[in-house]
């Protein structure tokens, strides 16, 4: 067999190929078409982390707020202020001030980044904490906005990274509103960027705060007026910067943080080339298991088609070695084979099968003869019985003939009605083998008689209770023939007294371990033919109850 064109083998190798420049193309047009989508996803999520970053610090700041309101709205520190401007004792205004501090120690702690608190009365300042850490000076100018504010609160920054909230606390009672000191709370905001910059990978960070149009604290440096609010790239030094800006909604400071470019996307960039490194060592990789695959499965293909050109050309296939595996290839040349071999049977037995033909046409005509010929003499037993009076006889050999009649019919499916009546004729015979001994009932619904089953269904069942209660153990039993409409179908059941069904009978007919060949051939019959008429679900069913055996079996309510 001539092979032309491309081979299997080299179309495969060609859309391998042409698979993997696909997938490099379009993984390298991918990278590049993300891009610009990528720096703005970027941005947006670092965003969103700085903004998480600085929460602390905005609960910090609003805390302070809230303590400030503390310190103007608290009858404490309203009680003991007012005492130390009023009163000229100064053992009362020594209490006082010891009573102001200890409260200051003890709000002191509500915030890390609080670190001191100071109250600038008209003689002295009371202060727990690592100082005000302003100049008299600044000191001065500051108390002076914060009068001129009337009692609202200030932010003020100052060079050593500290912010200041600045207020006055004003006399309350009967609303005289005459100043009672100047609240200074200090907030590290040093410690806040550095705090920040340890949940990061770059150090060289740099944050903005401002309230209100006030520089608070700022890292950018002096030289470099801070970029316009459009912008989200700025060049600091030598360097590119992400500006991510924003509020702090407790607070409401406006905060700017400047994050280098290359420290967002150095560690980035390394992954991606990573990932690409690995995803093209892999799909070389798996290119190559493939191709090798591919080589194999095309040997075997070739391999098979070999012995198929040979079994074209007469050879005996048998000499030609099988295809080793289980795969789909080796099955294939299983099945050729079991194919093969039963076209060599076939045409070796069609002569055979020619030659018998003409005998089994010969013995079918004379199997027509002996039906006829047993009829008649049923016939005519039956006849002479009654002439003679012999009733039993002339009951037994018309019941024979209505069994054999039902036996050689081309009828495989028959009524519920008329297998009942076959059922009575076999038990006409058996009551005259065993007079007395035999006590049947029929309990069957009206409107199942018209349901079908195969042929001969019940009758197996009634012989064998009367087999092995009546024949083999000599006691008298009681047949029960039960026919009841159910869901879907007809519920039949044969039960009789007497005998009892072996636990394992289910299982030994099934296995084909009957304890004797009629019972195995009669009950395993009725079994194979409800399972292959109706489905798996139809078969015999066995149980011993209140001292009866009992079969049954179901059947569609149509058929």
């Amino acid at each position: 067999m001539t092979r032309a064109g491309l081979t299997l083998e080299r179309k495969l190798t060609l859309i391998l190929m042409a698979f993997f420049l696909s997938m490099l193309l379009v993984v390298v047009l991918l990278l590049h078409s993300l891009r610009s989508e990528y720096d703005k996803r970027v941005y947006s999520i670092s965003s969103e982390n700085i903004s998480n970053l600085l929460s602390r610090a905005d609960s910090a700041f609003s805390e302070a707020m809230l303590l400030g309101e503390l310190f103007v709205a608290d009858d404490f520190y309203q009680t003991n202020l007012s005492l130390i401007k009023d009163t000229e004792d100064s053992t009362v205004r020594r209490v006082s001030e010891g009573d102001v501090l200890a409260g200051l120690s003890n709000l002191i702690r509500t915030s890390d980044y609080i670190v001191d608190i100071s109250m600038l009365t008209q003689d002295s300042i009371i202060h727990y904490g690592s100082g005000i850490g302003l100049s008299s000076e600044a000191v001065e100018e500051a108390a002076e906005m914060a009068r001129l504010a009337s009692g609202a609160a200030l932010w003020l920054g100052s060079d050593d990274g500290s912010v200041y909230l600045i207020r006055t606390i004003r006399r309350l009672e009967f609303l005289s509103l005459d100043e009672l000191a100047v609240l200074f709370i200090r907030l590290d905001v040093g410690s806040v960027a550095a705090e920040m910059r340890s949940a990061v990978t770059d150090n060289t960070m740099i944050l903005v705060l401002s309230h209100q149009g006030r520089l608070l604290y700022s890292e950018y440096p002096d030289e470099d007026g801070l970029p316009d609010e459009n912008e989200i790239i700025a060049a600091i030094g030598d360097d590119q910067y992400y500006i991510y800006r924003g509020i702090l909604p407790r607070s409401g400071f406006s905060y700017l943080v400047a994050m280098p470019h290359n420290s967002i996307y150095s560690g980035i960039v390394e992954r991606v080339i990573t990932a690409f490194a690995i995803f093209l060592i892999m799909l070389v990789a798996f290119i190559l298991v493939l191709h090798y695959i591919v080589r194999r499965m095309i040997a075997r293909i070739n391999a098979l088609m070999d012995k198929m050109e040979a079994f074209e050309r007469g050879q005996n296939i048998g000499e030609i070695n099988a295809l080793p595996g289980s795969d789909e290839i080796a099955q294939l040349n299983s099945r050729f084979d079991r194919m093969a071999q039963g076209y060599k049977d076939v045409v070796e037995d069609n002569y055979q099968r020619q030659l018998i033909m003409k005998d089994s046409e010969i013995k079918m005509l004379t199997q027509q003869i002996n039906p006829h010929f047993l009829y008649n003499v049923l016939d005519s037993i039956y006849w002479m019985s009654l002439k003679y009076s012999a009733d039993d006889i002339a009951s037994m050999s018309y019941s024979l003939a209505a069994l054999f009649r039902a036996a050689v019919s081309a009828e495989d499916l028959i009524t519920i009605g008329k297998e009942l009546e076959l059922l009575e004729s076999f038990l006409g015979i058996q009551r005259c083998r065993f007079p007395d001994m035999i006590a049947y009932k029929v309990d069957v619904d009206e409107d199942v008689r018209n349901a079908m089953l195969p042929k001969f269904s019940l009758q197996p069942l009634v012989e064998n209770s009367v087999k092995h209660s009546v024949e083999e153990l000599g006691v008298k039993t009681e047949i029960v023939v039960r026919a009841h409409r159910m869901k879907g179908g007809v519920l039949l059941s044969v039960s009789n007294t007497g005998s009892a069904f072996p636990e394992d009978i289910a299982e030994k007919l099934k296995e084909g371990k009957a304890s004797n060949s009629s019972e195995r051939i009669g009950l395993q019959n009725i079994d194979e033919r409800l399972c292959l008429l109706f489905g798996e679900g139809y078969g015999l069913r066995f149980r011993n109850e209140n001292g009866c055996a009992i079969v049954s079996f179901t059947v569609p309510e149509e058929v």
